[in-house]
């Protein structure tokens, strides 16, 4: 084989090679092709969330072990909430008090109800907000604003249940409120309960004429 020969296996060979290489090194659908050292992408070590180890002494396979009953987080101690969901759990909540250490002049409950109230229940509580603008449907039956007797004697545990939970057509805002956050937005949602609402205006009415007087007092 001459020269010439060689050379021209050696750029076939060599450009099927450099080919499988290219074409094992692009994944399609679920095969991720060819892997370099492999222990980068797997880890040998468990896994918290992960459970394709199918792990033999936790339950259900769980690399992460579930923490002990009754075990409470750091910091997470007003969380705990021992009413239940439902009627009878919303008529006990009449008990609850906000903590008597919270401080509410820092703002926080207007700041907290203009960005997770207003879009429903409008900037006064005038149930005017942009939600409701567009399906007045789910405005509440009970009540047309904060003003009304309902929500001025409704008690503050029963209003902190419904933030918790959800009631009606409101859904939960547990998941966007701790604890005091709640009491705070209830400690406002009470100072626009207890706003002046205006009269009426009255009809302007012309003097009486003596004579208009006379006759009347006749």
């Amino acid at each position: 084989m001459n020269n010439t020969m060689s050379k021209k296996l050696y750029i076939f060979l060599s450009t099927i090679v450099a080919s499988v290489m290219m074409s094992s090194c692009v994944s399609r659908g679920n095969n991720a092709g060819w892997e370099y050292a492999p222990d980068m992408y797997y880890s040998k070590g468990y896994e918290p969330y992960s459970q394709v180890d199918s792990n033999k002494i936790n339950p259900y396979g769980m690399n992460m072990r579930e923490p002990v009953p009754g075990t409470i987080a750091i910091g997470k101690l007003d969380y705990q909430f021992g009413l239940e969901n439902n009627g009878d759990g919303y008529e006990a909540s009449i008990d609850l008090k906000a903590p008597t250490n919270l401080s509410y002049s820092d703002g926080q409950g207007k700041h907290l109800f203009e960005i997770y109230c207003v879009v429903c229940h409008g900037k006064l509580g005038n149930n005017d907000g942009e939600v409701f603008k567009k399906v007045p449907t789910l405005k509440p039956g009970a009540w047309k604003a904060y003003t009304d007797t309902y929500i001025r004697e409704l008690p503050q545990g029963k209003i902190y249940h419904t933030l918790t939970y959800g009631k009606n057509n409101m859904g939960s805002h547990a998941s966007v409120l701790t604890p005091s956050e709640r009491w705070k937005v209830i400690d406002y949602v009470k100072q626009l309960s207890r706003q002046v609402v205006p009269s009426a205006p009255q009809m302007d009415i012309p003097p009486s004429s003596e004579a208009n007087k006379t006759t009347l007092t006749n």
